[in-house]
C-alpha cells in the first residue's frame, strides 16, 4: 500500500469577522431583549441581563475580539436603554456600569477562549494529518505492484459541436 504524500487541508471552525460579529450581536440582542420583556424583564431586569450575557458570550465565542466588544457594547445598550431604563435612555448609573463591565469581560473572555480552542483544534488536527505513519499491507494480502500506484489521468474529450443549437 502506498500512502499519499499530499498534506490534506484542515478545515477549522471559521471565525466571524468583526463587522459580521457586530451585526450578529445586534440582531441577537434585539431578540434577547424582546424575549426578556416577554418573560418579565420589565419588573426583573436581571432576567434580561442573563439573556443578554448569553448573547454576548455566544457571539463572542465565534467572532474576533473587535466583534465581541462591539456585540457586548450593543447588548449593554439594549439592557440599559430598554430593561433598566425606558425609551432607549442610556445611563451609566451603578447598575448600568456593572452590567457594562460584566458584558464586556464575558464577551471578551469568550472571544479569547474561542480563538484558543480553534487554534488548538486546528493545530492538533494538522499534527494528526501530517504525521508520518508506516502503512503495511495486512498479513497474507497480495503486494501492490509499483506500476499500479501511479494514477491514470483522464483527459476530457474535445467538443464535437460548435456550441450552437440547430434551428
Amino acid at each position: 500500500m502506498q500512502r499519499s504524500t499530499a498534506v490534506p487541508t484542515v478545515v477549522g471552525w471559521p471565525r466571524v469577522t468583526g463587522g459580521s460579529g457586530s451585526a450578529l450581536g445586534f440582531g441577537a440582542a434585539i431578540v434577547a431583549t424582546l424575549l426578556g420583556w416577554a418573560v418579565g424583564a420589565g419588573s426583573h431586569p436581571v432576567v434580561g441581563l442573563v439573556l443578554l450575557v448569553a448573547v454576548a458570550v455566544g457571539v463572542g465565542a465565534t467572532t474576533t475580539v473587535i466583534g465581541a466588544v462591539a456585540a457586548s457594547a450593543q447588548c449593554w445598550g439594549m439592557y440599559s436603554g430598554f430593561e433598566l431604563h425606558r425609551l432607549g435612555e442610556l445611563r451609566l448609573d451603578p447598575a448600568g456600569r456593572s452590567a457594562l463591565l460584566v458584558l464586556l469581560v464575558l464577551g471578551l473572555a469568550a472571544s479569547l477562549l474561542g480563538r484558543a480552542a480553534r487554534s488548538r483544534v486546528v493545530s492538533r488536527a494538522t499534527a494528526l494529518l501530517t504525521s508520518r505513519r508506516e502503512c503495511r499491507p495486512p498479513a497474507g494480502s497480495m503486494p501492490v505492484l509499483p506500476g499500479s500506484a501511479v494514477p491514470v489521468l483522464l483527459r476530457p474529450s474535445p467538443p464535437r459541436h460548435s456550441g450552437r443549437r440547430a434551428g
